[in-house]
Formats: C-alpha cells, sequence, structure tokens
C-alpha cells in the first residue's frame, strides 16, 4: 500500500481504535502538536509505538466527539505522505466547540506510519478546554 493510503485507511478507521493501530508502526513517533509535554494541553507531547498511540487516541475518545472531519487533498511520494483539511469536534468536559483547519505529515515503513507529525489550531484547543 502507498502512504497515501495507509495514512487514508487510518483515517477512516478511527471510529474502531484497534483497526486504526493496524496501520501504526510498532516504531512509530507520533507527535501531537509539540515534542514535549505541556501543562497548556494533555494533548501535547510525543507518543511512541502502537501502545504510546494507544494513549493519544484514548484520550480523543474520551474528549472529543467529532462532528466534521474533512480531508481536502493528500499529496504522497514513495514514503511520505501530507495531507490538510479541517474538522470541528464538540469538547465533551466543556461542551465547547473546537474548529481547526489540519495538517498531517506522515512516513511509512512496511505498509505502516512510522513518523506522524499533526497541526492545528492550538489556540482554539486551548480555549475550547478552559472551563468558563
Amino acid at each position: 500500500m502507498k502512504p497515501d493510503q495507509v495514512l487514508l485507511q487510518y483515517f477512516h478507521n478511527l471510529v474502531d481504535m484497534d483497526k486504526a493501530l493496524s496501520y501504526v508502526h510498532k516504531d512509530a513517533t507520533f507527535i501531537a502538536a509539540f515534542e514535549k509535554e505541556s501543562d497548556r494541553h494533555h494533548f501535547y507531547g510525543t507518543y511512541y509505538g502502537v501502545e504510546g498511540v494507544r494513549t493519544l487516541l484514548s484520550k480523543f475518545q474520551k474528549d472529543l466527539d467529532t462532528q466534521e472531519f474533512e480531508i481536502n487533498k493528500v499529496l504522497a511520494d514513495e514514503t511520505t505522505a501530507l495531507a490538510w483539511g479541517r474538522f470541528k469536534h464538540l469538547i465533551r468536559p466543556t461542551g465547547k466547540m473546537f474548529e481547526s483547519y489540519w495538517a498531517v505529515v506522515c512516513e511509512v515503513q512496511d505498509g505502516k506510519i512510522k513518523y506522524f507529525r499533526g497541526f492545528e489550531d492550538t489556540g482554539a484547543l486551548e480555549a475550547a478546554f478552559l472551563v468558563d
């Protein structure tokens, strides 16, 4: 499978965590906005391997109720895929909406995502989690 197909399969299977994780390399590195953990938000940081990605996806499942997820474009070569789009999530702890454009770059090895870095409006994310 080509890198764009692997990334699309990962995205399309996020509703079934185990299926999505089947597209994650055992030595994967997933970066959620910033490499280092931060007290600014509990999603931020680097997650390693399938279990690390499971931890990240568990945080998403607990806190985000996806209302819309659009993929505008995916570009790829033999090892890398780049995608961008927009999403809209209801934040469960606060009841607020979080809307953002997003971009992802990933590297695929042996038909699985080995490196994944996501970009989004972190200011809007943090604001949506603030309790009024």
